[in-house]
């Protein structure tokens, strides 16, 4: 992860993002719930460490604290402008660069929301390596993309300043990948289907991971 133009929309992040994710939910944290959710689904409530691997400025954060209040959460990032910021926001978690955090085994969660469309294609098995070797044994690796399928997503991902070098991942990508990186892939599945407008036909979600019409999607590896 190589990415220090980031730091030049840290300050601004925030701000951006919503802007283009406003018409889905208004709430901001509506989309950190619903990922930290699915991460408790297949992770379990008892995870005593996780890595928030590229977390920006620290938004994810307070989602995974809402689900696992006695874990130690760890971000790292490639933008100093962007950690600091995570800082101020979360004082009572650790935001590192990438380099700081030794490969050795000493997670059980490791998230990576929205980060392999800014890594290009030849550094993506690298990542998924820092990853796996920062897992222990049987601790699992979720990785929450945008769906390349979805004109809606295309569209929004065309327009956001944030993500103008993005290269999208089909789930087929992500999961041959995880294989490769050594992971059992545990589950693959679309999420984020219906806006606030349509909260009504939230519930129903759960069934539709199968549906390529979601606005993200997502797979889980497990460190075997």
């Amino acid at each position: 992860m190589n990415k220090p133009e980031f730091d030049q929309f840290a300050e601004n992040y925030e701000a951006i993002t919503g802007q283009n994710t406003s018409f889905f939910d208004s709430d901001a944290q509506y989309f950190g719930r619903y990922r930290s959710a699915i991460v408790k689904k297949y992770a379990g409530a008892n995870a005593g460490s996780i890595l928030d691997f590229g977390c920006g400025i620290g938004l994810g954060v307070s989602p995974l604290r809402e689900l696992f209040p006695h874990a130690r959460i760890v971000g790292c990032d490639p933008s100093q402008e962007s950690l600091a910021l995570a800082r101020a926001r979360e004082p009572d978690c650790e935001f590192l660069a990438a380099g700081e955090i030794p490969a050795a085994p000493r997670f059980d969660i490791v998230t990576a929301v929205c980060v392999f469309h800014h890594i290009v294609p030849a550094e993506r098995a690298a990542a998924l390596q820092y990853c796996h070797e920062r897992l222990k044994p049987g601790g699992k690796l979720f990785v929450f993309e945008h769906n390349p399928y979805n004109p809606v997503t295309q569209l929004l991902v065309s327009r956001c300043p944030v993500d103008r070098d993005a290269i999208l991942l089909t789930p087929k990508e992500t999961t041959a990948r995880l294989r490769q990186a050594g992971f059992a892939v545990i589950a693959a599945e679309y999420c984020l289907f219906f806006p606030k407008a349509l909260a009504l036909l939230r519930p129903i979600e759960k069934s539709l991971g199968w549906l390529p019409l979601g606005g993200q999607h997502f797979a889980v590896g497990t460190r075997v």
